[in-house]
Formats: C-alpha cells, structure tokens, sequence
C-alpha cells in the first residue's frame, strides 16, 4: 500500500531521533538509558525483547557507576538496608536465645512438655521482631547522614554522628516505655499505652510473619535434640508400625527432602560430602526412635489402652544417625528410664550459628512497620517514630476491616 508520508518528511523526524540519542550520549560514547542504564547500541533481540532490554540497561548502570566513579552508588530509599539490618537483629537475639537454652535452660526441641520449646521460641520470635524494628528504625533515620558521608568521602569520620542519628530515634520510640512514675499527666499515660500497644503490635506481626509468610516451627529455635523431631525437620514421612527400615521408594523420597531441607538435626545438606554420586546421603530416621518408641509403648497406661506411639521419616545425615545411635546403645546399657530425654540437655546440636529462612523475619518487620520516606536523616526523630507508629497502626486497622468482611 502507499503511504502519503513522502521519505523528505521522515528525514527531520530522523534528525530529530538522532539528535535525541547524541544528547543522552556519556561521556564514554554510551547511551545512558532512561534509569541511568548505559548501552552502547541496541540490537534487534533487545528492541524486540524489552524485558532483555530492562535488564540489560540494568546491568549497564552498575558498569557505568564504577566505570565513572560515580559515589552514589548506595540506594536512596532505606528500605532495603532497614531490612539487611533488622534481618542481623533477629538472628543475633536467636543466637543469644539458644546460647542461653543451651548452657543455662537444657533445653532442646526433645524437652517436654512440648510446650515449653515452643514458648520459648514465640518469646524469641517476638523479642527479635521488636528488636528487627529498632534496628530498621535506627537504620533509616541515619541512612541519608550515610549516602552523604559516603559522597563526600568521610563515612568513617561521621560514624560518630551517624550513630548518635540512630541511636536518638531508638530512644525516642522507647521512651516512653520507661514512664512509671506515680503521678503522670493524661497526656503521658497515654503515650505509655501507645508506646507498649506499638511494641505489641511489631511482636504479634513478628509471630505471624515467622509462621505463616516463612512456615517455620517456634520450636526450631532450640538447640536439635538427637531422640526427637530435630529444629530442621520440615516434612515427614509416616513409618510403618512394625518398626521396620524405610522402603526403596520411601529412601529415595527421603533424600529428596534431605536435599531440599537438610537433616533434621544439624540442617546439612550434604552438599560437599565425600560419598559417592550414587551412594546415599540421608538416613530414614524414625522419630521417635525405635528404641525409644518401644520404651514408651511399654508403659501401662499404653498397654491397658493397646495405644501404640506413631512414627515418622526424617531424613538424617551419617554424623547424626552415628551420634544417635552411640547415645542411645549407651543409655541401654546403662539402663536409663527415660531414653526420649537421652539426646537433649547438653547432648543436644547446638545450631545458633546457622542462617535460617526465619531470621529474615526481623528483616521482613522492619521493611514493614519503618515509614522513612519523609523524615528520615533529618534529625526529626519523633516524627520517625510517629510515622512508624501510624504506619503499624494501619496494619491492625486492616486486619480489623477484613475481619468484619
């Protein structure tokens, strides 16, 4: 078909295009996309490919930066670093958790009643979630004194500034917490009360986020016990009642949870073992074990009701199994009453140290419950901890509306 657009009429839209482009030139002879992307030319695949493109410009932006010494390379919004902070705050209060379970409570996952390491997980998850939330707090409001600091060159000069900046806006938010004075006016027991309704707010937020957007278990903050359900275990297989070995297919399922999750107990996945590429990593391990299992299906009370314990698979690596079975042949010998308590107390796998998918939780609160878009770096602390006030606030008001739905 022909077109009433003559080719003399498409040179100046050209010229125009081309000049465009030249302007949006760098210094190095690369185009500098609309984010600050630099390409050098675009191919056909990217022009019809944009999501090529995006990244690709993406990727060319990072180059350019350190290319060109650009120093402001932090990003400016504080909300990811609020996140990397709160997600260290949460995983030193589990490592101080479980050192104090450990050396002081003997406790493990094994204890019982049950309870008792599932509470002291909650505690846990909700004290590392309040302390997730100063952390990002603290965070934001000294962020914009770091991306100066680090522009001009002086971020280690300004620590001390940088600091007092954080450290400000975490005693403005617990302030008023420490208000317990007999005579206090109206307007202070009320900013007591909100103080603490706001702390209980970022603790119930906590636990819902450590259990619900993560699926971890309170209990898997205790140390592992080596007689019970280790702080790993994820998903189970169900045991037969004759107290026999796994089958082939069950084996072969139990190592792709092994390799999925880790054993049970320790969380390793096995990764750099030393076995064959063929040979098995994971033992099916019977929770609780046999030995175990029949020293309570022996009880009377068991006996009279014909009531037999059910057991589970989880998966288990070699060190584990090896470390179980010495404790438990020991405890035989020795005639112990209480063989489930056998791999508990100082027996137990102390795991403080290893990273786990829940102690980005206290990362998760602080991106949520910190509102730094208008005053952080200002030096208007108060006005931080109101925003962030309002902002956890709002959360509540909505699960009310959805309720009411």
């Amino acid at each position: 078909h022909s077109s009433s657009t003559s080719p003399s009429s498409l040179r100046p839209l050209a010229t125009r295009q081309s000049s465009s482009l030249s302007s949006l030139a760098s210094p190095h002879g690369v185009i500098v996309g609309r984010r600050g992307g630099s390409i050098a030319h675009i191919n056909q695949a990217e022009r019809n490919n944009p999501i090529l493109a995006s990244i690709q410009s993406t990727f060319d932006s990072i180059r350019y930066r350190f290319e060109t010494n650009d120093n402001d390379i932090l990003p400016k919004d504080s909300i990811l670093p609020a996140f990397i902070s709160g997600t260290f705050a949460f995983y030193a209060t589990a490592f101080s958790s479980q050192c104090v379970q450990f050396k002081f409570l003997k406790m493990s996952t094994g204890t019982r009643p049950a309870m008792l390491p599932i509470s002291a997980g909650a505690i846990t998850v909700a004290l590392g979630s309040w302390m997730g939330h100063l952390a990002g707090l603290g965070t934001a409001a000294a962020w914009g004194a770091v991306r100066s600091s680090w522009r001009e060159n002086e971020l280690l000069r300004n620590v001390p500034k940088i600091g007092g900046m954080a450290a400000r806006s975490v005693e403005e938010m617990t302030r008023p917490m420490k208000l317990f004075a007999e005579e206090m006016s109206a307007p202070e027991r009320r900013e007591r009360r909100e103080a603490w309704m706001h702390a209980a707010r970022i603790c119930i937020l906590g636990l819902l986020t450590y259990k619900t957007i993560f699926r971890s278990h309170y209990s898997s903050l205790s140390p592992s016990s080596y007689t019970a359900r280790g702080s790993f275990a994820r998903v189970g297989i169900p045991a037969p009642p004759n107290f026999n070995y796994a089958t082939r297919q069950q084996r072969e399922r139990l190592e792709r949870i092994g390799w999925w999750w880790g054993c049970h107990t320790c969380g390793s996945r096995m990764i750099f073992s030393n076995l064959g590429k063929d040979a098995p990593k994971f033992h099916g391990d019977h929770i609780p074990p046999v030995s175990v299992a029949k020293q309570i299906n022996d009880r009377w009370h068991r006996r009279m009701l014909g009531r037999k314990v059910s057991q589970k698979f989880y998966p288990q690596c070699r060190n584990c199994s090896n470390k179980q079975g010495g404790l438990l042949s020991r405890a035989i010998k020795a005639g112990h009453r209480n063989l489930r308590a056998v791999g508990g107390r100082e027996e137990s796998y102390f795991h403080g140290w290893r990273l786990r998918i829940g102690h980005l939780t206290g990362g998760a609160v602080a991106a949520l419950s910190v509102d730094s878009s208008e005053y952080a770096g200002d030096g208007r602390e108060g006005h931080l901890v109101e925003a962030s006030q309002e902002r956890v606030r709002s959360f509540q008001d909505q699960m009310e509306d959805l309720a009411e739905i």
